[in-house]
C-alpha cells in the first residue's frame, strides 16, 4: 500500500521552486510609486481645471516633449489628455498634469526605482512647472526650481 507522502515533492525540489519564485518576484519589488512629496507651501486651489476645458490651458500649453541634454537624456512628454510620461535619466516616470493659473501642477510620479551611477534624478522631484518661451522650469513640492527642460521641435 502506498503512503500519501510518497507523491509529495522532495524538500530539495520545494526549495528549488521557492528560490525560482523569489527570483521572479524580487525584481517586481524594486518597482514602486516613489516617495510621496510633502504638501506644497501654497494653498490648495478651490477649483481645478483639466487641460482641455479651461481658458488657462489655451494660455499655457505644455503638450509635447520637453527634453534635457543631461546624462540619461531626461524628458517629459505631456499629452493633451492630461497624461505625462518620461524618464528622469534613470527611471521611467508617469503621472497626470493640469493647469492652475500660470502653473502646471504635476501629481506625484509612478516610477521605477533603479539606481544609476552618475545620473542626477532631479526630474523625479517635479511637483509643478512654469513655461517661459521654450523653457519649462521644474519646481519641487516646496516651490524651489530644481531644473529646466527645453521644448523639443518636431
Amino acid at each position: 500500500m502506498r503512503n500519501l507522502t510518497d507523491n509529495r515533492p522532495s524538500a530539495a525540489f520545494r526549495r528549488t521552486i521557492g528560490i525560482a519564485v523569489l527570483g521572479l518576484v524580487l525584481p517586481l519589488a524594486a518597482c514602486g510609486t516613489g516617495s510621496e512629496p510633502s504638501e506644497p507651501t501654497s494653498s490648495a486651489p478651490t477649483e481645478s481645471s483639466s487641460p482641455t476645458d479651461s481658458a488657462d490651458s489655451a494660455a499655457i500649453d505644455p503638450t509635447g516633449k520637453w527634453t534635457s541634454p543631461e546624462t540619461g537624456d531626461p524628458f517629459l512628454e505631456f499629452s493633451a489628455d492630461g497624461q505625462v510620461k518620461g524618464t528622469d535619466g534613470c527611471n521611467r516616470i508617469q503621472t497626470t498634469w493640469e493647469v492652475d493659473g500660470d502653473k502646471i501642477l504635476i501629481t506625484p510620479f509612478t516610477t521605477t526605482q533603479k539606481a544609476c551611477a552618475g545620473v542626477d534624478t532631479w526630474l523625479s522631484k517635479a511637483s509643478s512647472a512654469t513655461i517661459e518661451g521654450n523653457v519649462m522650469k521644474i519646481a519641487d513640492s516646496n516651490g524651489k526650481v530644481v531644473g529646466g527642460l527645453e521644448k523639443e521641435d518636431k
